[in-house]
């Protein structure tokens, strides 16, 4: 069986709109420019560190927002939707008896919480997360060598540019899904092994691995 390891933002949950509402609350007080929500289409085809630089946040700075972003999205997890389809494939998924786990920049706690609210905490036998914005695939890569799982029949799902790019880095192979933070034209350009745009396409590549 394959083992699918998923990230959270953009990938299991439809984040997007609360990290913005967010993130543009909180841009006077850490001093860089706020998302107009009509240039957000636009700007999923800037990759993290380009969006970085485009929001004018000192790098100094980025820490304490993840933090404070996460204890403000904590306060919503359970208010966070889905992304469209995917509670179905996950499902689908475990039934196959595929190892499904989670690896996020974001807070193990409020991973759990949405996984419960949306009944699909039982699919998962681990939530692992926390650090940087490029921190990612040393997390992976931890997390390989403390179960021991087979990289060849492992692979790591994301919208980003950043997840292709963390997969890269732990020794296996990405999948790369389209209704998430990036466009598709940035995600190809990346080179994923999987480039996706329904949910349902991730039950063939897991059968396939």
């Amino acid at each position: 069986m394959t083992t699918l390891l998923f990230d959270f933002d953009g990938t299991l949950a439809d984040s997007l709109s609360a990290i913005v509402t967010i993130t543009n609350r909180l841009a006077p007080e850490f001093g860089y420019r706020p998302t107009p929500w009509e240039k957000i289409e636009a700007l999923k085809g800037l990759n993290a560190r380009q969006l970085i630089q485009y929001s004018g946040i000192s790098i100094l700075k980025i820490p304490a927002l993840l933090r404070r972003l996460q204890t403000e999205l904590r306060q919503q997890s359970t208010l966070i939707p889905p992304c469209a389809g995917m509670p179905t494939v996950i499902q689908a998924l475990y039934e196959r008896q595929h190892t499904l786990a989670v690896i996020t920049s974001n807070s193990p706690d409020i991973v759990r919480t949405f996984l419960a609210t949306h009944q699909m905490q039982d699919c998962f036998v681990n939530v692992d997360g926390g650090g940087t914005l490029f921190r990612k695939g040393k997390l992976i890569a931890q997390y390989l060598q403390r179960n021991s799982f087979d990289l060849a029949q492992t692979v790591y799902i994301g919208d980003e540019v950043r997840d292709i790019e963390a997969a890269r880095l732990a020794g296996i192979r990405s999948v790369a899904v389209t209704w998430g933070f990036n466009q598709r034209e940035v995600l190809a350009a990346a080179n994923p092994d999987w480039l996706v745009d329904d949910p349902e396409a991730l039950q063939a590549i897991a059968d396939a691995v």
